[in-house]
C-alpha cells in the first residue's frame, strides 16, 4: 500500500524497514495504524529512532496490537509485569546458548510479536537480527518444500537449553523447568494466519527434534534447515541506539541478539503481544 502517514524505509531486500514520522508515546489514530500494520506486517520487523518511552507508553503502544503474552523465565520491570526486564553487563550476561530463535515456541501458542525498547546501549555491538522465515522456506526446492510440509517439530526446552541448566543450577531446577513447560508439538511449516504465506517454523534454540523421525535423521534435516535459513540473504541486522525501537512479528522470523559486547552495559525493555491461537 501507498503510505500517507508513515515514512517507510526498507533496511535490506529481505526483511526489515525503518519507520519515520510517528510518535509511539502517543496513541494511533485509526489511518496510522492501518497504515503501521500493513508495513509490519509486509516487512516482518519495523524499528523507530529517538522514541522516549515511559513504560506506561511502551505498553500501551504494544497494547493496540493485542493482549499481552504471560510473562515466563525473563525478569519483569516492577509495578509492570508485562515488561521484560532485559539487562546485560560484567554481572549479567547473555548465555552462551542464546542462539536463533522465534519467542515462546516451547509452549501451545507462541506469542504474535514483540515491542523492543532501548534504553542503555553499548557504544559498540549489540546488534539483533532477524530471519525472514518465509524466504527460508520459499528458497527451498519445491520436493524439499513438499518433503518437510507434513511434517510436526517437538519444541522442548529441557532438551534443548536443559544441560546448562542442569550443569550450572543442578537437578532439582532442570526437574522444575521439565514439569513447567513439556514439550509441545508444532507444524514444521506454518501459516500465516494474516498473510496467508508459509514459513519455516523451527528453531535452533527451542526445537529437539522431528516427530517420526529416528535420532540422527532429525538432527540431519534439522541441521540442513538450520544452515539453510541462517544465510545472510535471508537477514536484516539492526544497530540499536538510545530509544530505539523494534517491533517484530514472531509468527514469521527468527532472532538473535549479538553478544559481542561484553562487559559493557545494555537494557532493554520488552512487551511480547499475545496470538490467539496455535500455529498451523
Amino acid at each position: 500500500m501507498g503510505y500517507t502517514r508513515i515514512d517507510v524505509r526498507p533496511v535490506t531486500g529481505a526483511l526489515g524497514a525503518e519507520v519515520s514520522g510517528i510518535r509511539l508515546a502517543e496513541p494511533l489514530d485509526e489511518e496510522t495504524f492501518t497504515e503501521l500494520r500493513d508495513a509490519w506486517l509486509t516487512y516482518q520487523v519495523v524499528f523507530f529512532r529517538d522514541q522516549e518511552l515511559t513504560p506506561e507508553q511502551h505498553v500501551a503502544f504494544a497494547g493496540q496490537f493485542g493482549k499481552f503474552q504471560k510473562p515466563g523465565f525473563v525478569p519483569t520491570l516492577e509495578d509492570h509485569p508485562n515488561i521484560r526486564k532485559q539487562e546485560m553487563d560484567e554481572n549479567h550476561k547473555i548465555g552462551s546458548d542464546v542462539t536463533w530463535h522465534t519467542d515462546d515456541t516451547f509452549v501451545e501458542i507462541p506469542s504474535m510479536g514483540s515491542v523492543l525498547y532501548a534504553l542503555e546501549v553499548p557504544e559498540a555491538g549489540g546488534d539483533t537480527a532477524w530471519i525472514n522465515m518465509h524466504k527460508a522456506f520459499e528458497t527451498l526446492s519445491e520436493p524439499m518444500q513438499a518433503f518437510i510440509s507434513p511434517m510436526t517439530a517437538i519444541h522442548d526446552i529441557s532438551a534443548t537449553m536443559g544441560p546448562g541448566i542442569l550443569r550450572d543450577y543442578g537437578a532439582e531446577a532442570w526437574q522444575k523447568l521439565r514439569d513447567s513447560t513439556p514439550p509441545v508439538e508444532h507444524p514444521v511449516v506454518r501459516t500465516h494466519r494474516e498473510t496467508g504465506r508459509k514459513s519455516l517454523f523451527v528453531n535452533p534454540l527451542l526445537t529437539s527434534s522431528i516427530k517420526g523421525l529416528s535420532e540422527p535423521e532429525s538432527r540431519m534435516l534439522l541441521d540442513l534447515l538450520f544452515q539453510h535459513m541462517q544465510q545472510p540473504e535471508n537477514m536484516c541486522r539492526f544497530r540499536w541506539r538510545k530509544h530505539s525501537v523494534a517491533f517484530w512479528d514472531n509468527r514469521s522470523t527468527a532472532h538473535k541478539g549479538i553478544n559481542d559486547f561484553f562487559p559493557a552495559h545494555r537494557l532493554m525493555h520488552r512487551v511480547a503481544i499475545a496470538d490467539t491461537e496455535r500455529p498451523r
